[in-house]
């Protein structure tokens, strides 16, 4: 039974699984359609090695992430908007910068013409979902021209624009384009345009779908949660009673929640009352990942589930530095992407996230960008006076020192 949370925390993930690739599902009684539309969603042909590496990488980046904010603090991510935008500027990158950023994405073994095949498959899938929505879209802003080799290969995946002269009609433009694809969750990704800025990639993906067996707002009630810190407070507590996907071992228990289309759910890991999210994060690897897909099994749950919502914002440049995405930051090769051959590196990659669970389902956004910059703006050391310093006026050919001085607070004249 899942009622009592006595434990730390919760993890939560949103789980993109295949229709067939288990066996536990039961007929359901059908429910009212959300909108008019066929019963099944088409089908992606998606290579195999493709679903493996983006699950190896939002696992990889998840741990990576997690390791940084110790369970503390609530995390959500889309590995998926992540791995699109560093997709699309793969497609620009050529020589080592290309096989950096494949091997992070730990899809280095395909080759960029099947990487992009199963991507525009995966984006028409999901145009077709019958009851929900999953929408995702990638677009590039470049000041430079494109070249056309780089924006044939895109056709599908992405669209590509003119990133505007005026640095702040750019960013309302960028800004107005991913509110407008993540349904006006996400309406700030960039701020002014830098004049060393040469291009943005953007991600942006919006997910709205309904529980098959949606949750009575009637049985929500306020109920004690456990947090990370050891506190406790109420908080509004959805109930319901159902057959549902399970399974428990020593260290968790989990519960798998459908949407109404095919093939889409939400799982919930809760660690044991001897385990926190910490201890939890050692299982969280590809390989147990792969093999607990085979461990559920229906069961009778009275499942008790936190009404939440989350609403954050990543630079991810650290992370994916772990990774193995290293030299693009400071120096890229962007030969494939733009006419002219100007040199560019990464200056940020920055990821922002909302998602809303509650009795009728669960709506979500995400939006990630990838800064690219000219290579002339790369500075050797970084320094920043924001604290006391001395300084001295003097004479260089003659060494003579004219004025000293320590300033412990400025003061404007």
């Amino acid at each position: 039974m899942i009622g009592k949370p006595k434990t730390l925390a919760i993890v939560m993930s949103v789980l993109f699984i295949m229709a067939g690739c288990g066996g536990e599902t039961e007929p359901e009684p059908s429910l009212q359609q959300s909108k008019e539309s066929p019963e099944q969603r088409s089908s992606p042909d998606v290579e195999p090695s493709f679903a493996a590496a983006e699950q190896q990488f939002a696992l990889d980046l998840f741990h990576e992430m997690m390791k940084k904010a110790g369970g503390s603090q609530n995390m959500f991510i889309s590995p998926y908007s992540v791995q699109q935008a560093l997709l699309m500027t793969a497609n620009g990158a050529a020589g080592d910068s290309r096989k950096e950023i494949l091997h992070a994405l730990s899809i280095e073994q395909m080759d960029i013409t099947s990487i992009n095949q199963s991507s525009r498959s995966l984006i028409q899938s999901y145009k077709t979902l019958p009851h929900g929505e999953f929408s995702a879209a990638n677009s590039i802003w470049s000041k430079p021209e494109l070249k056309k080799g780089f924006t044939d290969k895109i056709a599908g995946l992405g669209d590509a624009y003119q990133l505007n002269k005026d640095p702040q009609l750019a960013a309302d433009e960028v800004n107005a384009w991913t509110a407008k694809k993540t349904g006006g969750h996400i309406d700030q990704i960039i701020d002014r345009v830098p004049p060393d800025t040469i291009a943005y990639i953007i991600n942006a993906v919006f997910f709205k779908e309904y529980w098959k067996q949606p949750f009575d707002e009637k049985l929500t009630a306020p109920h004690p949660f456990y947090a990370a810190d050891g506190s406790k407070k109420d908080h509004p507590m959805m109930t319901q009673t159902n057959r549902f996907s399970y399974q428990e071992t020593k260290r968790f228990q989990a519960v798998k929640l459908p949407y109404k289309d095919d093939g889409l759910a939400l799982a919930v890991f809760l660690p044991k009352k001897t385990e926190n999210l910490q201890s939890l994060l050692k299982e969280w690897t590809y390989e147990n990942w792969r093999e607990s897909q085979a461990r559920w099994e229906m069961k009778q749950v009275e499942l008790k589930l936190p009404r939440f919502s989350i609403d954050a914002e990543y630079v991810l440049n650290d992370p994916l530095k772990q990774l193995g995405l290293k030299t693009v930051f400071h120096q890229a090769d962007f030969s494939n992407m733009f006419a002219g051959d100007p040199a560019g590196y990464i200056k940020e990659v920055k990821h922002h996230t909302f998602i809303k669970v509650d009795e009728a389902g669960t709506e979500a956004a995400a939006a990630t960008k990838v800064e690219i910059v000219e290579s002339g703006a790369v500075p050797d050391v970084t320094m920043t006076v924001d604290h006391p310093f001395y300084f001295a006026v003097f004479d260089e050919k003659t060494g003579m020192i004219l004025f000293l001085g320590s300033v412990a607070k400025p003061v404007e004249g």
